[in-house]
C-alpha cells in the first residue's frame, strides 16, 4: 500500500470515528487498523527521508 493510500484510509477511518458511524464492537478493530496504518506511514516517511538524505549528502 502506498503512503497516499494509507493516508486516505486513515482519513476515512477518522471520519467514521468522529461521526460515530462505527458500532462499539468495530471501533476497537478500526483503532488497531489505524495504528497499523500510522506505523506503516511513519516507516515509509523515515525511508523516504533517508533516501533524500543519501541523495543530498552522498557518502564518498
Amino acid at each position: 500500500m502506498t503512503y497516499e493510500e494509507s493516508i486516505k484510509k486513515l482519513e476515512v477511518l477518522a471520519q467514521q470515528m468522529e461521526r460515530g458511524d462505527l458500532p462499539i464492537d468495530a471501533l476497537a478493530e478500526k483503532l488497531r487498523e489505524a495504528q497499523e496504518l500510522i506505523k506503516t506511514c511513519r516507516q515509509q516517511l523515515l525511508e523516504a527521508d533517508e533516501q533524500v538524505q543519501n541523495i543530498l549528502n552522498p557518502k564518498e
